[in-house]
Formats: C-alpha cells, sequence, structure tokens
C-alpha cells in the first residue's frame, strides 16, 4: 500500500468529519437503505455486522465505515494508485466508458447521484483541495498512467480522477452508496472482494477524534 494513499484518504475522511452537512457527505453517510442493487453497505450488511460495524444509523460512524470499505476497494481496484488509467486488456476505450484513478471509476457513472455532477464541477473549478502531494507518497507513475481516453467531460473526468485524487475519493465515497452493490459499478464490490479491515477503521476513528476534539484544524483541510 503506497503510504500516500492511507494518508491521502485519512485526510479526506477529516474533511467529512469536519462538513458533514455538505450534501455529499450526507449521501456517505445515510443509513443503511436495505438496497443490495445500489447500497454496498447494504451489500456488506452482514460482513459490517460481523465485525460489531452497524450502519442502521445515519450519522458520522456510517460515514467512517463507509470510508474504511472504500479503502479496501481502492486497494483492489489500483493498489492504492492514483496515476492508474484504464484496464488495457479491456475495451473500455471510449471517454465515457474508460476507467482511471485509485477507484477505477469512468464518467458514465455521473447519473447515478445528482451529487456527482456537482462534484466534477467543484474540482474542475479549483483544484486546491486535491491533495496530489499527499496521494502521490510511494507512488510511480508511467507515461501510460496519465494516457486518458477520448474528449468532452469523459476525457476531463480521467485527468481529473488522476490529477485530483481527493475529487476521486469523494466521487467514489458516493458511489459506494448509490451504485455499489451487487449490479454496482466495481467489480470488487459486486464479488465482495473488497476487503473491511478492522485496523482501517481504528485509524479512521483515531482521524475523527483528532477532528473532534480539535475543531480548528478543518480550516486547514
Amino acid at each position: 500500500m503506497p503510504k500516500g494513499y492511507i494518508k491521502g484518504v485519512a485526510l479526506v475522511f477529516a474533511r467529512a468529519v469536519c462538513e458533514q452537512q455538505r450534501s455529499d457527505v450526507l449521501v456517505v453517510s445515510q443509513a443503511n437503505t436495505g438496497n443490495d442493487v445500489k447500497d454496498a453497505l447494504s451489500w456488506y450488511n452482514s460482513n459490517f455486522t460481523g465485525l460489531s460495524m452497524p450502519n442502521d444509523a445515519a450519522g458520522v460512524d456510517t460515514l467512517r465505515h463507509a470510508y474504511t470499505l472504500l479503502i479496501g476497494l481502492g486497494m483492489r481496484e489500483s493498489s492504492g494508485e492514483h496515476c492508474v488509467g484504464r484496464d488495457t486488456s479491456a475495451s473500455n476505450t471510449t471517454a465515457d466508458s474508460a476507467e482511471a484513478g485509485a477507484w477505477q471509476t469512468s464518467w458514465d457513472s455521473h447519473g447515478a447521484s445528482a451529487e456527482l455532477p456537482k462534484l466534477f464541477d467543484k474540482y474542475k473549478a479549483d483544484d486546491s483541495g486535491c491533495l496530489l502531494s499527499t496521494f502521490a507518497e510511494g507512488v510511480s507513475c508511467s507515461a501510460t498512467d496519465w494516457n486518458n481516453w477520448g474528449s468532452g467531460d469523459g476525457y476531463d473526468f480521467q485527468k481529473l480522477e488522476k490529477e485530483c485524487p481527493a475529487f476521486a475519493a469523494e466521487y467514489a465515497a458516493v458511489m459506494l452508496r448509490v451504485a455499489g452493490g451487487s449490479k454496482g459499478h466495481y467489480g470488487p464490490l459486486r464479488t465482495k472482494a473488497a476487503e473491511i479491515r478492522p485496523e482501517c477503521d481504528a485509524l479512521l476513528h483515531q482521524v475523527q477524534e483528532i477532528v473532534e476534539q480539535n475543531p480548528g484544524l478543518c480550516a486547514s483541510l
């Protein structure tokens, strides 16, 4: 695991803890919807229950559990490397279908929630919160990795996924809840290959406590 990956996700999670009323964060932190087809927290319910990580109430604990699964998803999709491009063995070469970034998301996902285009527009207009230097620690990106496909919004999306990993994380966190179930966007979630690691939850819980005890830190995130 690149050291920058876990540090980057931890910072994105800390920002979400600071901004729990943000509309996309409210989607991620909502209670288990019971929709196995779309909601990863519902699809993984027995896994979370077995680890004493219930998600039956909206709030910061459910938010943290979603980010814990998000860490596992990124490791399965890209080994935590923010610059990864599409799977070259597959035929997804259009701007809409080419996957990109640590969570290997493609632009054809953007209709799954109104929050997704909003995040795209936000970070496309202002990349100051991208955390690229953090996510890049321990990652070596080749020229091939940086290749993007097609044109238009799909091309820009691929570029942003790689160059703005905080966007990629926030986008994938929403996707986890709206298109992350048994018929969702991500293969490692459909097959339950993405792991829920209690030690990752413990780490994020420490991050949560630091933010809650030191709210002044939020201004630096």
